[in-house]
This record gives C-alpha cells, structure tokens and sequence, in this order.
C-alpha cells in the first residue's frame, strides 16, 4: 500500500541541499555554498530520496545532473524555501511599522529579483511604508548623499567604504550574436550610461586590441538584455542577471576578460525597526539566489 503523502514532511534542509547540488552540478562546491561538508550533504540529498521514494541526482565523471524528478520538484522546492523565509521574517517581529525609503541599481535589481523580495517585503508588514526606486548608480549616490534613501543597493569594483559586501558576482559577456565574418567586429551593446556596468565595460574595451563596434545602446538595461536575447548583439553583465534571464554565454573571442563587481548595502546611520527587517529581508533573498550556483567555464 503506497504512502498517504499528505503524512510525510519536506524539511526546508534537505531542498535547500537539493537546489545547491543541482545549481553547483558538484557536491563539494554545493557544501561550501551551505556550510556544511560533503558528506552532510549526500547524507540529506539520501534522505530526501527516500522521503519521496525516486533517484534526485544522477552521477557522471564530471559532474552531477538532476533527474526528471528533481527537475519537476525544483520550482517548487524554490517557492517554498521563499514562502518559509517570508512566514519566519513576518513572526520575527509582528508589530512592524514605519518607513522605508531603498534606491537600487537597475542591474542589482535585474540580478537579486529585487521586485520579488520588495513584493513579499510588502505583503508581510503591509504596515510599513516602503518606497522603491531604481536608477542609475551616479543619481543614487546623490540622493543618498542627501538623505534621499535609508538603504542603497548598488554593484561596484572597488572598496566597500563602510557599506556591507552582499554578494561578489563574475561579469561575463551574453548575448548569441557574432561577428558577421571572420574579420568583422564584435556587436556590442553598451549597458546604460552612469552606471557601473558602462564603466566596466567602456574601460575593458578601451584596453583591448579585438575589433568590436557599438550597436545598441539604450537608457535601461533591460532594454539592453532584450536586444541580446534577440540575438542584435554581446552585452557586458553580472552573472546573476544573465542567470536570471537565462541568456547565452557569448564565446566572446579575443574581447577581453571583465574580472568581478561587488554587489553593496549601504545604510544610513539610523533606518529604524522596519530599515533592519528590509535589510535582512535583502540579504536573505541574496542568500538563497547564491546557492543557484556560479556559472562554469573561462571568465569571457
């Protein structure tokens, strides 16, 4: 007689090691992303095996692939690891009000999922006054200087300047076009001015020998990650964004490596009950997005 599953539990430990095994493709970088060490995790990946009575991963020589139950089961794996992280931040403190005012840049935004978590934010403590607004980094760092916002989100290259480190992601080159012949330029599209992405960009570029021309260029960036997918031309971007919006790797030979950027919280000195439980709240969005794994292969 076949279990009655309305009598079994999913512990939230046992998904979690299941999204990081797969995102990773690798049990000991899924160990590091958790904490933990291997053999924890093959221990709970066996657990949950049994829990739902199927094969979740399969072994290869070089890496490790989820089956086709794992693949049905990782969505809602996902929801629910976000709905629990809602539920414990809502119990955390139940009578949370106030205002809180956070600036983002539009490819941290596009990278964290930031209007998922801002949602959820809301729908949790519908007593907070929770103002967003995305923007280029140079009109952020303005407001902010004013008092213009309470917690600042922003990708940058270098020191953190007393803000916190959430997150240190690879920028790579997206985007399915080519050159149109062996010896024509690489079509690139440049991220939006004013933000850290052009300068990266623009500065890699400006220091390389290989051929490339500017064919797009627009005021958001995903006007830009639009254009890439639709095959105009390469675009410079964090990984998280090109995870997020599943684009394609640009081979990109001969441009030159982009190296890494920081994503940064900054905060004014004193945000209140409701600036803690958002900032949390950010950071574990962040968390959670970081064990969907790193992309494999060269830095191009």
């Amino acid at each position: 007689m076949k279990d009655d599953p309305r009598t079994k539990d999913l512990p939230a430990s046992l998904l979690r090691a299941l999204l990081a095994v797969v995102d990773t493709r690798n049990f000991s970088r899924a160990a590091r992303e958790l904490g933990t060490t291997q053999p924890a995790v093959s221990l709970q990946i066996r657990r949950l095996e049994k829990l739902v009575g199927a094969t979740l991963l399969e072994r290869t020589t070089r890496s490790v692939e989820p089956t086709e139950t794992a693949l049905r089961l990782l969505p809602i794996a996902r929801e629910l690891l976000r709905l629990q992280t809602i539920v414990l931040t809502r119990l955390d403190a139940p009578a949370l009000s106030g205002e809180v005012r956070l600036g983002a840049d539009e490819s941290v935004a596009l990278g964290l999922g930031l209007i998922e978590t801002v949602r959820d934010f809301a729908h949790a403590w519908p007593q907070v006054e929770l103002q967003l607004r995305i923007d280029d980094s140079e009109a952020l760092h303005e407001s902010f200087a004013q008092g213009g916002f309470d917690l600042l989100l922003e990708h940058a290259d270098g020191a953190t300047g007393g803000a916190t480190l959430v997150s240190r992601e690879r920028l790579l080159w997206y985007g399915r076009a080519m050159p149109a012949t062996e010896n024509a330029p690489w079509p690139v599209i440049a991220p939006p001015r004013g933000g850290a992405l052009r300068r990266r960009s623009d500065a890699a570029l400006a220091g390389s020998t290989a051929r490339h021309r500017v064919v797009f260029e627009a005021p958001s960036l995903a006007m830009c990650i639009e254009a890439a997918r639709r095959g105009l031309g390469i675009v410079a971007l964090p990984a998280d964004v090109g995870r997020a919006h599943a684009l394609d790797r640009s081979p990109a030979r001969g441009l030159p490596a982009l190296g890494a950027t920081s994503v940064l919280l900054r905060q004014r000195a004193d945000i209140g009950e409701a600036g803690v439980a958002l900032r949390n709240a950010l950071r574990q969005a962040s968390a959670v997005r970081r064990t969907r794994g790193r992309p494999r292969g060269p830095e191009r």
